[in-house]
């Protein structure tokens, strides 16, 4: 090799530690972009053509070229953050994000709630990019969902009111007080042309039950409690403000449901009897024969939207194989010579809300909560898992694409995944500072000392026509 080939090989180093100096400058300009991933500059050496049967002078170096920029794929540390909608992947694979047009993958869970025309929200990159994942019908087990169509993951921005269809009522009913000596119900005490339209020498408890009708307005029906002239049995009238009642004007306005509790001689639940619907505001009763698929029996009311059925629950079911009443041992009512008290309340329903926040299990469910406290879990966010890193190349913005047709596998997130995923944590750059700088200096060394091959055989190559 003459000096001109020193010099071609001089330049041939210093074009492949400027690609690598290139390399470990983004590297060090990206140690703050989230999820980012590092790259290293690989070398190989060029030999030209090598002849056997020539002196071993022959085979020629014809210097060094830059063989690949290898990704690195090691994860990066994970610090957590103020937003709930920050997504972090602690071990193996990418988020699956879409311009509406193509799918790529990132680290980068750096997403925000972003507004759509229709008032729904979707989680995004701040570039735009949709986040996918796998929708959660209302009513399914979120951990169920675990595969399926990839779509935005759309959160509604408002929540429509749900009527009340159940109440729960665990109560304990006052045995001390003495049974009636004649028979005066509830029922026939009512009259919705006074106010109030039970006076209270005519009931010995009375409670009130917050329900949501059909456009999730709040409403309070009326429990009243009542002994009977039989020990330890009790009359109950649920009751409706007899001003709201569509059914019209007359004495029983209001009046929707009535009935009788039997206890037995340790104060245990044993059934419900004499159970009616009050029909209209004449008074007209009709045996009640409908129970919900649980077997608590249901009552109809109507605020004004439309009619609504509700169960009552006071702790036990009836059994239409059996056609008899369970004692529901967990939440079932009791009578002991104590007070009248609500041991627990719980009724269904809820008025209309607004998104408040969410949050993102490990799991990958998205769990929205509402301005009226109900909560949700609208979507789940997969991981997606390519076979080799072959398979992916940079799309920049933090995105890769896959190339040659390769498909990842999608896993749930979770324990038994190759990922799980950290809500309101972001992943750091996988850059290694001190690696880096090490290798800058090695580079910035190589480079200097190539550059210095092409000024001595210049230096050379000057000194020898000099003389000739």
């Amino acid at each position: 090799m003459g000096l001109f080939g020193s010099i071609y090989v001089g330049k041939s180093g210093v074009s492949t530690m400027s690609h690598g100096i290139g390399v470990t400058a983004d590297n060090l300009a990206n140690l703050e972009s989230t999820g980012f991933r590092a790259n290293r500059a690989l070398f190989e050496d060029m030999f030209g053509n090598v002849n056997t049967q020539a002196p071993p002078y022959n085979e020629k170096g014809l210097g060094s070229r830059v063989k690949d920029i290898e990704v690195l794929y090691h994860e990066g540390p994970i610090k957590q953050t103020e937003s709930p909608s920050d997504l972090a992947i602690s071990g193996k694979g990418f988020f699956v994000v879409s311009d509406g047009k193509e799918l790529f993958y990132t680290r980068d869970g750096q997403f925000i709630p972003r507004k759509l025309e229709n008032g729904n929200l979707r989680l995004s990159l701040p570039t735009g990019y949709d986040l996918l994942g796998w929708n959660i019908p209302q009513g399914v087990d979120p951990e169920s969902v675990t595969e399926g169509v990839l779509t935005p993951i759309e959160i509604p921005s408002y929540l429509d009111g749900q009527s009340s269809s159940k109440i729960v009522l665990q109560m304990n009913f006052d045995t001390s007080k003495p049974s009636e000596e004649t028979e005066s119900s509830l029922f026939d005490n009512w009259d919705a042309n006074n106010d109030p339209p039970l006076s209270e020498e005519n009931y010995d408890f009375k409670t009130q039950l917050p329900v949501y009708d059909s456009l999730g307005n709040l409403h309070n029906l009326s429990l009243y409690v009542d002994t009977t002239t039989e020990p330890r049995v009790f009359e109950f009238l649920v009751a409706m403000d007899p001003s709201q009642d569509p059914r019209g004007q007359g004495q029983y306005a209001g009046a929707l449901f009535t009935g009788k509790i039997r206890f037995g001689s340790l104060g245990e639940l044993e059934g419900l009897e004499d159970l009616e619907l009050i029909t209209d505001v004449n008074g007209t009763r009709t045996p009640l024969n409908n129970f919900s698929e649980e077997g608590f029996p249901l009552f109809t009311v109507n605020f004004g939207s439309q009619s609504q059925e509700i169960a009552l629950d006071f702790g036990v079911k009836f059994n239409s194989q059996t056609n008899s009443w369970e004692r529901l041992d967990d939440h079932a009512s009791t009578a002991f010579a104590s007070p009248y008290a609500v041991l627990n309340q719980n009724i269904d329903g809820y008025p209309p809300g607004f998104f408040k926040n969410l949050a993102v299990s490990e799991k990958g469910i998205v769990q929205v909560t509402y301005t009226n406290n109900q909560e949700f879990s609208v979507a789940r966010v997969p991981i997606a898992l390519f076979g080799s890193p072959d398979e992916l190349e940079r799309a920049g913005g933090n995105l890769f694409k896959a190339i040659g047709g390769a498909e990842p596998e999608i896993f749930p997130p979770g324990k038994d995944s190759p990922g799980a995923i950290f809500g309101g944590a972001l992943e750091g750059s996988n850059v290694d500072v001190a690696n880096e700088m090490v290798r800058l200096i090695t580079l910035q060394r190589a480079f200097q000392s190539n550059a210095r091959i092409i000024t001595t055989a210049d230096q050379m190559l000057e000194d020898f026509l000099r003389q000739v």
